[in-house]
């Protein structure tokens, strides 16, 4: 099943992930570039974070969810804008075109 995306009341069902490499920590995965290219952080991010801020404001282009919660990743900072959800251990080589480059804070949800 895909990830959902939620904004002003519109629900949109995304494609499905790809597969990823295996971490060794838990935790959110930032690249900057598609197919997990460039990590922004390679070892696990924070579970939560209101302002990335750094090299990977505005600057994400896949990810990764080794933890066993699901999780929202947003458009601006303090968990607003755009919402994109991924679940448990789910994985996105290449984030949709309209919340590319665009992450700037997430938190389980």
């Amino acid at each position: 099943m895909g990830a959902l995306a939620v904004s002003a009341g519109l629900v949109m069902n995304a494609p499905p992930a790809t597969a990823a490499p295996a971490p060794a920590l838990a935790g959110v995965f930032i690249y900057a570039n598609p197919n997990y290219s460039i990590p922004v952080y390679p070892s696990g991010a924070p579970v939560q974070v209101a302002n990335l801020g750094g090299p990977a404001q505005d600057s994400t282009s896949s990810i990764g969810n080794s933890t066993d919660l699901r999780m929202c990743f947003y458009e601006h900072g303090n968990y607003g804008g755009l919402e994109f959800r991924i679940g448990p251990g789910e994985w996105w080589a290449t984030l949709p075109g309209w919340i590319n480059d665009r992450i700037s804070s997430y938190r389980p949800c």
